[in-house]
């Protein structure tokens, strides 16, 4: 069954046509019905295509795989490879970082021998220790959700808190989102039913 294949029609200007406004989530559609759902780790270059074609036997059910993790958007919220998130990060802070094209960086190993070489700018700036403009928090060690301002951070710095940069923020983020859920082949015939009775208003 394809996404879009239980979704309603509607008349617009005289032409019927599906109506792809309509949403919905895994959670409404079951309500308070006990799924059982399995751990993937998503490996490099896995499609929500590829994981629906090797755990359901139906790439078709690519959607069911990004309902099941709350994914709207694949193209921003599905786990990237290194290369996809650098490549993103390039993009999105472009303008924030102010910097454009490659610089060139000096690095020394541990006798001191000196190795340059080209990355990006908006890269560098997104990682860069000595700014304060890509800083995103200053959040605890052993608790992440204890945070703490700028100004307090200034005041009384301490061990116990860690600066959290954007490119740090972006790649754990992208790490969070390499394990997915895949709800359980049985109940796939009863989720069927489910979306297409949610999906038309039921």
């Amino acid at each position: 069954m394809s996404y879009f294949k239980e979704f309603p029609k509607v008349v617009i200007n005289k032409q019927e046509v599906l109506d792809i406004t309509r949403k919905v989530s895994l959670s409404s559609a079951l309500k308070f019905s006990s799924i059982d759902y399995s751990n993937y780790s998503l490996k490099d270059g896995d499609t929500p295509e590829m994981i629906a074609h090797y755990y359901y036997d139906d790439v078709e059910l690519a959607w069911l795989v990004l309902l099941s993790n709350d994914i709207v958007d694949p193209y921003t919220q599905w786990y990237k490879t290194q290369e996809q998130l650098e490549e993103y990060i390039k993009v999105q802070y472009e303008t924030q970082s102010g910097t454009t094209g490659d610089v060139e960086i000096t690095t020394y190993d541990e006798n001191g021998v000196a190795t340059t070489s080209t990355v990006s700018a908006v890269l560098e700036w997104t990682k860069k220790p000595t700014i304060a403009s890509n800083i995103v928090r200053y959040q605890s060690k052993l608790t992440p959700e204890i945070q703490i301002n700028y100004a307090t951070y200034i005041a009384n710095p301490t061990a116990e808190f860690e600066v959290v940069r954007i490119y740090d923020e972006e790649y754990n983020l992208n790490e969070s989102r390499r394990t997915i859920k895949l709800v359980n082949k049985s109940y796939l015939g009863f989720i069927r039913n489910r979306f297409k009775e949610v999906i038309n208003g039921g």
